[in-house]
């Protein structure tokens, strides 16, 4: 027998599929409150089963932290839509966006590095000659 509560949640999709309900129920209302976890374990509690904020931190990050990401996409794109429409105050809609899905300023620009057999072969593609080239 394992130690520890059970999983309120069977899997990661389970949790997914009732964040886009609770994330479309507030588009639903005119976004009358922002998707903050503790509003969704308020509305768990209310329509599913009483669900605190430490099981949705240990869902996310320990039981299926393959889920996250589609998580925060789904809340950036309830904040981002709520604001557009004027419903949520947009300083406070970029904070949130900065903090809760880990949007930025600035574009992250990754580079790669060549090693030097690789840079050996670009070399040598771009030193043979132009066969299209006439005299």
């Amino acid at each position: 027998m394992s130690a520890g509560q059970p999983k309120k949640f069977k899997n990661g999709k389970d949790l997914i599929g009732l964040w886009r309900q609770f994330c479309e129920k507030i588009a639903d209302n005119n976004y009358n409150y922002a998707p903050t976890q503790t509003r969704f374990c308020k509305w768990l509690s209310e329509e599913y089963n009483d669900t605190d904020r430490k099981t949705i931190y240990n869902a996310l990050n320990k039981y299926f932290p393959d889920i996250k990401s589609e998580f925060d996409e789904i809340r950036a794109d309830t904040v981002a839509e709520g604001t557009m429409l004027g419903k949520y105050q947009p300083s406070m809609s970029i904070f949130a966006l900065k903090n809760w899905c880990k949007w930025t300023d600035k574009q992250e620009i990754s580079t790669n590095t060549i090693d030097d057999k690789t840079r050996a072969e670009v070399e040598a593609i771009l030193n043979e000659p132009d066969e299209t080239e006439s005299d």
